[in-house]
């Protein structure tokens, strides 16, 4: 007879060897897990999903649209060293506005079709940014729970968030 402990031992090895195989896999190709942890990207993303990134190294160049994960090193008042997901509305020297006479958002003086926000208007409170060089305005989905860019404005950066601050680009599947 097997004693309790090697057997749950043993059943449990290839369990611990799958988990970490895969984590290491994909440390190897650039990737990796991060858990949702708020309603802020709702619809697109839920609450509690998985999502696995793709690590911005050598020359990621974020577009309007990408979902990122990013530390935000200037934003005060959050957890130091926690990642967010939300998606880039402003890249480096485009103009975000909000709002034009249809509630949506307005970069560089073009209205921007936003079918993946949980409710409209694109935002309840007014602003107008030029996105300095380096940085990026970024806003999440669900716009009227989430603290995006608009809720760091008196923050060093005035909300916008270093390119070198995302740590990577969500795969799809999100909208």
């Amino acid at each position: 007879m097997i004693p309790l402990r090697v057997a749950a031992v043993a059943l449990l090895c290839p369990v611990l060897f799958a988990t970490t195989g895969c984590a290491l896999l994909g440390e190897a190709v650039g990737t990796f897990s991060f858990s949702m942890s708020s309603e802020s990207m709702l619809p697109t993303v839920e609450k509690g999903a998985r999502l696995t990134v793709r690590r911005a190294v050598g020359g990621y160049v974020p577009r309007p649209g990408d979902v990122v994960v990013f530390t935000p090193a200037d934003w005060t008042g959050i957890t130091p060293d926690a990642g967010h997901v939300s998606r880039v509305i402003g890249v480096p020297g485009s103009t975000v506005v909000c709002c034009d006479s249809q509630g949506r958002l307005e970069v560089n003086g073009k209205a921007l079709d936003e079918p993946y926000l949980a409710l409209p208007p694109a935002s309840h409170v007014p602003f107008s940014v030029l996105v300095p060089a380096g940085r990026l305005w970024m806003m999440s989905d669900n716009r009227h729970v989430a603290l995006d860019s608009r809720a760091h404005r008196g923050d060093p950066g005035e909300g916008t968030v270093a390119v070198s601050d995302v740590d990577g680009q969500v795969s799809l599947p999100v909208r």
